[in-house]
């Protein structure tokens, strides 16, 4: 059997175990699959966060907040 063919059942196999394992599955491997969507929950969270989304009035608040700043001393 080549590798190519196990490499679309193991993911689904995969998927399943995380997204849906600690519903049908006996205690020790539900907990398993429960805490391995949420360190993969974490892992994505931590990966993501760094990103800044693009604020286009950046430039404008940072006059205002300055401005506001001048008029309060």
């Amino acid at each position: 059997m080549r590798i190519k063919d196990l490499i679309l059942p193991v993911i689904l196999v995969g998927l399943v175990f995380v997204g849906f394992g600690d519903r049908f599955l006996p205690a020790p491997l539900s907990t398993a699959s429960a805490s391995s969507r949420e360190q993969l929950d974490t892992l994505f969270k931590e990966l993501f966060t760094g990103f800044s989304t693009y604020n286009r009035y950046h430039k404008t608040e940072q006059m205002i907040r300055e401005a506001e700043r001048a008029e309060g001393k």
